[in-house]
């Protein structure tokens, strides 16, 4: 009798469940931190508790004894359908709704030959054995996966591309140096696909001690299990498509654990898997957004034309484009 007022008409079930569907959107956007007791409940609110236990029939049910209700904690989906970030709530930097023509396809990761390919592309590049095998590195790359699609929040992600790489062990502790040997491996890489196109390094001889980790970046643990040995992940080249470098830095705390934003395992996976990144115009550009160059105001990319491959850097970090994109790794 309280909860409904007398000139309220709800004949038949059919009509109730209509109109607790009904009820105003408005209703639902109350301050309950002012709550104490059950009467402070407005009747909006009631009518959204009674949907969120499935509707009257179950509310009726639920009071005679028939249901019982078990509660848990709201998980937050992190990824769309198609694998893309779900720009949180109160981000504040810009961010774009991507640009589907700017696409990337999934290669086949099939078999023990086709880890043994990619590894193989990497070490004869790199001219470097990092001292894993295609079939480690297999295994890796499928437990990854695994716990990637057991977790209800990130799940959605493997929608998405997925190139498993591998980040060798770092060999100095200069950054820059370490890029710069990254980049001759991606020209020739890129070269060895598509032998009638260039590679432009236009941050050639510039890089040597002017690249550095962003504050706060969970690039930086990254970077340091990268110092004791090869460390093996998924990269997922454009969940962050249309975020600008600012965005995408500013999201990356409200991540699942095991997530990183991309950095220097950007370079790595453009070794590996060239036709896939820099297949032709349509590809999206590629922010290594946890890096800055020379100063806080700059950051690098790579961006691909239709008989070229560019790495350069980034001017410009609040700009949003739906043809451009920051990468994430996992690492578990």
């Amino acid at each position: 009798k309280e909860l409904f007022s007398q000139d309220v008409r709800i004949p038949c079930l059919g009509e109730r469940q209509k109109f607790f569907r009904a009820w105003p959107e408005k209703e639902k956007v109350m301050d309950l931190l002012q709550v104490r007791k059950f009467e402070d409940l407005t009747f909006g609110q009631w009518i959204v508790l009674g949907n969120k236990a499935g509707g009257l029939d179950n509310v009726i049910r639920l009071l005679q004894g028939e249901l019982t209700i078990t509660v848990e904690r709201a998980i937050e989906i992190v990824f769309d359908k198609h694998g893309r970030r779900i720009p949180p709530k109160g981000i504040l930097a810009n961010v774009c709704d991507p640009d589907r023509n700017f696409r990337l396809n999934q290669p086949e990761l099939e078999t023990d030959d086709d880890y043994v390919n990619r590894i193989a592309r990497l070490h004869q590049f790199l001219n470097m054995d990092t001292g894993i095998t295609g079939q480690k590195f297999r295994a890796e790359a499928e437990r990854l996966l695994e716990l990637i699609r057991e977790d209800k929040q990130a799940a959605n992600i493997a929608n998405g591309v997925y190139l498993p790489v591998v980040c060798p062990k770092l060999v100095t502790s200069d950054l820059g140096k370490e890029l710069e040997h990254y980049l001759m491996a991606v020209g020739k890489s890129y070269v060895d696909v598509f032998p009638e196109r260039k590679f432009y390094n236009n941050r050639k001889g510039t890089l040597d001690g002017a690249v550095l980790v962003i504050g706060g970046s969970r690039h930086r643990r990254f970077i340091d299990r990268m110092r004791e040995g090869p460390v093996m992940g998924l990269y997922f080249p454009n969940p962050l498509q249309g975020f600008s470098v600012n965005a995408a830095r500013e999201q990356e705390a409200s991540l699942p654990e095991g997530f990183i934003l991309s950095g220097l395992d950007a370079a790595v996976a453009m070794i590996m898997y060239p036709e896939v990144l820099a297949c032709g115009l349509n590809t999206p550009s590629l922010n290594l957004a946890a890096l800055s160059w020379q100063s806080t105001e700059h950051s690098l990319y790579f961006r691909a034309g239709g008989d070229y491959l560019v790495f350069g850097y980034t001017g410009g970090l609040a700009g949003a484009f739906g043809s451009s994109s920051g990468g994430l790794l996992f690492v578990g």
